[in-house]
């Protein structure tokens, strides 16, 4: 089957507080996976959630945008759902 070249996009909303973060990290990395990212894409996604989640208090939620397009992997936090 041919690849793709639509556009993939995942929005997550989830606690900032652990366990939270790491589940937010782990689906992070799967999306990389299944929009078949190379691995340092999957690595600098990681981090770009690790690095979102340190900003916010434990007590709040984050929403997270990922977005896919031709194997390049785009995160951003929603800064209007806080």
């Amino acid at each position: 089957m041919a690849e793709s070249t639509r556009r993939v996009d995942l929005r997550l909303t989830i606690p900032a507080s652990a366990p939270w973060r790491e589940v937010a990290v782990e689906l992070a990395v799967k999306f990389a996976e299944y929009v078949n990212a190379p691995a340092t894409t999957t690595a600098a996604v990681s981090q770009a959630v690790v690095a979102a989640m340190a900003q916010r208090e434990p007590r709040s939620a984050i929403s997270l945008v990922f977005s896919a397009t031709d194997g390049e992997v785009t995160v951003a936090v929603d800064h209007a759902k806080k």
